[in-house]
């Protein structure tokens, strides 16, 4: 019986459907629900800086069989989603694509790749076998903020930026939260910023976009844990007894150690994986 041939080509030589399919399969059956329309997945290579061209789709005798998409920035990449399709999988698939990856980010000069996987995710040992190395731990964490409390500041878009390397120093953050994602992301949603001062100088901030039941922080930094307890209360100023929801927040911050203090828990935990260039 002759080998399957296998593929790999930029996923911008796809269509914005039929990557939204493949992405769609790809998580089909996930941990978390990830199913996507095609504007939401626009909006997360918009936002993610996703490289399309420096991204793998998979192809197994002419049938994609999944997808790899790699924000690039520099000499740094991030994975913003990995998957294979059902039918695929459990075939040795997932290594092949992955070394495919890495190796498109080798070609343009990458030097230094990361990416997020839940921790007991058994795709971990196929990034591990890639030469990915667990860096941290990253939390979900869910909790409501104070009936009422110490009121803090509304921050404008120049303020936070001229923050945010300062403030998210004690736990730097993840690349969906990091500074260029967080501009695209305020150039487009309708986010109030609350912010905690010390004199002059922002000591801690919070990105939220109320939705329907919830407050979602698509991102948050504290100085220290005086400021991260101090921008809990100022967010209970701002919405009483509301539910609130971050995602990826660095296990060893000021952040997630006085937010799980006040009660916040932690549905979710994840592993930050870090591949470096040879």
């Amino acid at each position: 019986m002759s080998e399957l041939v296998l593929e790999f080509e930029g996923a911008d030589a796809s269509t914005r459907e039929s990557l939204t399919t493949l992405w769609n399969r790809a998580y089909e059956g996930y941990y978390v629900p990830l199913s996507f329309k095609p504007e939401q997945l626009d909006r997360h290579v918009r936002r993610a800086g996703i490289s399309l061209a420096a991204s793998r789709v998979g192809r197994i005798e002419g049938l994609t069989f999944g997808l790899s998409l790699a924000a690039v920035l520099g000499d740094q990449a991030w994975i913003g989603g990995f998957g294979i399709a059902p039918e695929f999988r459990r075939k040795g698939l997932a290594g092949r694509l992955i070394q495919a990856q890495c190796e498109a980010l080798h070609a343009a000069g990458v030097k230094r790749t990361r990416l997020e996987v839940i921790d007991f995710n058994p795709a971990r040992r196929v990034y591990e076998a890639a030469g990915f190395t667990a860096q941290r731990e990253l939390l979900l964490l869910e909790g409501r903020s104070p009936d009422g409390g110490e009121p803090g500041c509304m921050l404008s878009f120049d303020e936070v930026v001229q923050a945010h390397g300062a403030a998210h120093d004690p736990a730097p953050p993840t690349w969906r939260r990091g500074l260029p994602s967080l501009v695209k992301t305020l150039m487009e949603e309708r986010a109030v910023i609350v912010g905690v001062k010390r004199g002059d100088d922002v000591a801690a901030f919070a990105v939220g976009v109320p939705e329907l039941s919830r407050v979602v922080l698509i991102d948050a930094a504290a100085a220290d844990l005086r400021a991260a307890e101090a921008l809990l209360s100022a967010l209970g100023a701002r919405w009483p007894h509301t539910p609130l929801r971050l995602v990826d927040e660095p296990g060893e911050g000021p952040i997630a150690k006085a937010w799980t203090a006040a009660g916040f828990e932690v549905p979710l935990r994840q592993v930050e994986m870090v591949r470096r260039a040879v």
